[in-house]
């Protein structure tokens, strides 16, 4: 029988501890386990939908940034596209990801939020979910717990267990059965979909249902209002963890503002200038001052009051690469 949200985490001996609409801050910090899905009640399936609402104009955008997209090594059409992401869908169940955070589940639900569709970071597992027409309509439910990588593949488990045979046989893989988001099964294995190429490392033109609130400001170098020559890949460049950013305080929040330590300031100019900088997937033009003087202070990148809503969060440190165009990626 089909299987409400309390069910898939009770087979991990776990209770959701509660519930926000999709795009709203998980009060949760420490690593956990969450679930995204169609209802809010967790012992509730009532509001499964028996097709899949998916949005065209989504798929059409993916499309048009991802010309490298392939369905069974052809490039398909929107239509086809969407046939075969039908063909995945459970009408009968509520539950569309289930997805583990070894660190902070509110980080990791974050950077699900701000992943625009066809791009492959900050979190592009799931990325089907961002074709949905509901998607500002869905929930998400969490659970703490120190063991989320054995509890993420126990909940997979039990949740395919419940899945109907009916369910089964209209899937157009019923050997690897997941939630319609999960692209890999319980048992490991990648669902045989048949779509590549559906994510990558240039930045995604434009917006999508996607993307956050506080994404690419006009003019502030928004990619659209970029020509396609300076639309280039930031390239990773340092080891995550080497580089930081300073811990951003409710001061430079309300700043637009993002300060480097002097270890991180080497990959950047060392006079004052605008610069390029991918900040988890959304870029933006930045004034970089270096402040070099003596006492030599930590470098500002200033983004303008307002920008940085939707993309960080008080008390974060950043990692810092060193990108093309002048610039730096933040994630």
């Amino acid at each position: 029988m089909p299987s409400p949200v309390a069910s898939v985490f009770a087979a991990a001996g776990l209770e959701p501890a509660g519930a926000v609409r999709w795009g709203t801050p998980v009060p949760q910090n420490a690593s956990g386990i969450y679930v995204v899905a169609l209802t809010d009640d967790p012992r509730s399936t009532t509001g499964a939908l028996p097709v899949a609402p998916l949005a065209r104009a989504a798929l059409e955008h993916l499309l048009s940034i991802r010309p490298e997209l392939r369905l069974d090594g052809v490039r398909p059409s929107v239509d086809a596209l969407a046939d075969r992401l039908h063909r995945f869908w459970l009408p009968d169940e509520v539950v569309l990801y289930i997805g583990l955070a070894g660190t902070s589940v509110r980080k990791r639900v974050r950077q699900y939020y701000t992943t625009l569709l066809g791009a492959r970071r900050p979190h592009a597992g799931g990325w089907w979910l961002k074709t949905l027409t509901v998607l500002d309509e869905l929930w998400v439910h969490w659970a703490a717990t120190s063991e989320s990588d054995i509890g993420e593949r126990t909940m997979l488990t039990a949740f395919v267990a419940d899945v109907s045979p009916a369910s089964c046989a209209a899937l157009h893989d019923g050997a690897r059965v997941a939630p319609f988001a999960n692209l890999r099964a319980g048992s490991g294995h990648i669902k045989q979909h048949g779509v590549t190429g559906a994510t990558g490392e240039s930045e995604p033109s434009g917006r999508t249902d996607g993307s956050p609130p506080g994404g690419p400001v006009p003019g502030r170098d928004s990619v659209a209002e970029r020509p396609a020559a300076a639309r280039k890949p930031l390239a990773r460049a340092t080891a995550a963890g080497d580089t930081p950013t300073q811990r951003i305080t409710a001061k430079d929040f309300g700043a637009g503002r993002i300060r480097l330590p002097a270890r991180s300031k080497h990959l950047l100019p060392r006079e004052r200038a605008d610069v390029h900088v991918l900040l988890r997937g959304h870029r933006l033009r930045a004034r970089w001052d270096p402040r070099m003087g003596r006492p030599e202070r930590s470098g500002v990148l200033g983004f303008g009051r307002g920008t940085l809503n939707g993309l960080v969060e008080v008390d974060e440190v950043l990692d810092v690469a060193t990108g093309t165009d002048n610039g730096v990626e933040l994630t």
